[in-house]
């Protein structure tokens, strides 16, 4: 685990359409000024396509953004989620963004973090699981890759509204993380939990064996996008 101090903030689930959004352009803007690093969590963007014109269509002026942050001296850090697993393969071949494993396990102020889109975390839900592991495998990202753009578009566009009614369809317990997930993680050692997915805004203490853990869920507050950060 590497050391990580001073201020770090934390956005995971902007759902990004593309274009310009006031609301994330407002949470953007809102990041304390002593930031040092930035983590986002995955599914920033609502979808994603490798091609230069889509890019540049959709998220030119979030990317410089992000590129202005690392410019002026923030680390910048991208986790994949669901709906953006395939900017790893971009992200990668940037000098000015780091790509981080889904999880990952870093130190932040001496204390150990899980640091997670949360997906990972939804042991309930087999079948997503088992759906993940297929469509993140290697060769469906070679060839989500390689397909004409246009199928590309039109593929990422139907699996992203797939998702959608398929997540609407399924009970409030299987799309929870379970509390052994977390307690599970914190028994081995994690001091915080930080992780995004449910679109829910909490925070929560697990003690395992006389350790006690804490979890923090964000991405979404009452409809609205938010962020997370803190010292250390």
């Amino acid at each position: 685990m590497n050391q990580i101090t001073g201020e770090n903030v934390f956005f995971s689930d902007l759902h990004h359409p593309g274009g310009e959004v006031e609301e994330i352009e407002q949470l953007m803007n809102e990041i304390p000024s002593n930031t040092r690093r930035v983590f986002l969590l995955g599914d920033i963007f609502h979808y994603w396509v490798n091609d230069p014109v889509f890019l540049q269509s959709h998220y030119a002026s979030f990317l410089a953004r992000l590129r202005r942050w690392a410019g002026e001296g923030i680390e910048v850090f991208f986790l994949e989620g669901n709906r953006d697993f395939l900017a790893s393969h971009y992200f990668e071949n940037q000098d000015w963004i780091d790509v981080l494993a889904n999880p990952t396990v870093t130190k932040l102020g001496g204390r150990a973090v899980y640091i997670g889109h949360g997906d990972e975390l939804c042991w309930n839900d087999w079948a997503y699981q088992c759906y993940k592991t297929v469509i993140r495998s290697r060769p469906l990202r070679f060839l989500a890759d390689h397909l004409p753009v246009p199928l590309r578009q039109r593929a990422a566009r139907r699996l992203s509204a797939a998702s959608t009614v398929i997540v609407a369809g399924k009970s409030t317990s299987t799309l929870a993380i379970p509390h052994r997930a977390y307690e599970a993680i914190i028994a081995a050692g994690i001091d915080v939990i930080v992780h995004g997915h449910l679109h829910q805004t909490y925070q929560r203490e697990y003690t395992v064996r006389g350790k006690t853990g804490r979890v923090l869920s964000f991405g979404w507050q009452n409809g609205k996008r938010n962020f997370i950060h803190f010292e250390g």
